[in-house]
């Protein structure tokens, strides 16, 4: 008869907790959510870069300079 205690207490065990796994589903599912985390609308998240022809450094597109192969860094830059 000891077995068939134990196997009553073993059910009861796994029904108790099959059973708090479905309230925690039913309360993840029915509660509300967090609102999302408001982003600056005024702020880019990417600058535009172009790459310098001379060494290959990727760069922003408002520091680099411009000349006749494309765009190259300040310390590659032939024009004074």
């Amino acid at each position: 008869m000891g077995s068939i205690n134990n196997d009553t207490v073993m059910a009861r065990l796994i029904l108790i907790i099959c059973a708090i796994g479905v309230v925690g589903l039913l309360l993840r599912r029915f509660m509300p959510r967090r609102p999302a985390r408001k982003q600056n609308p005024g702020r880019d998240h990417f600058t535009s870069t172009v790459r310098c022809h001379v060494c290959g450094a990727y760069l922003d597109r408002r520091l680099a300079r411009e000349d006749t192969h494309g765009y190259c860094c300040d310390s590659h830059d032939q024009n004074p």
